[in-house]
């Protein structure tokens, strides 16, 4: 089954104004309605009031830096939170692990290849649309499982076949 496509809703999290503008061309180029924000705590304010699909935010910010800002939308939102993608200098193996530790769903480290970028932010997209799709077809099942409960909350019994294939 493939997962709904369309346009994803992205906030760019980043304090250099150039490298932001050039991040929020090329999301837009893919057709994604994108939002920019030059730290952390404009990024939060962002988060709540236009809740993005995902973000792509430096690490490396004034005041709340990109791994604050992710530990706080993870912790805060949870099964709400955006999918999280760190966009950082900070290259070494340690640096990763940390991310990924702090509840980033994935890190990309710059300058990072246009090619990369857009694939990720795709894999992103396609994770957020599963799991959507999943949560959507959870509450069904909970709403048909809801339904079939006899009045008196006990479970229904199962009607066996009769021997000539009907239900009795």
């Amino acid at each position: 089954m493939n997962a709904p496509t369309g346009p994803a809703r992205i906030l760019v999290v980043e304090d250099d104004p150039f490298y932001r503008r050039v991040l929020e061309k090329r999301l837009a180029n893919e057709g994604h309605e994108v939002f920019a924000a030059a730290d952390g705590r404009e990024g939060m304010r962002i988060i709540v009031t236009a809740a993005p699909d995902l973000v792509l935010s430096d690490w490396m910010m004034p005041e709340v830096d990109g791994l604050e800002l992710c530990q706080s939308v993870k912790t805060g939102l949870k099964d709400a939170a955006p999918y999280f993608i760190l966009l950082t200098a900070k290259g070494e193996l340690d640096d990763k692990l940390l991310g990924l530790q702090t509840g980033a769903d994935d890190y990309i480290v710059k300058p990072c290849d246009h090619g990369e970028l857009v694939a990720r932010v795709r894999a992103g997209i396609r994770i957020i649309r599963l799991t959507q799709q999943l949560r959507s077809t959870v509450a069904q099942l909970q709403a048909v499982n809801a339904r079939r409960r006899a009045p008196d909350g006990m479970e229904p019994v199962e009607e066996e076949p009769r021997r000539d294939g009907t239900e009795g």
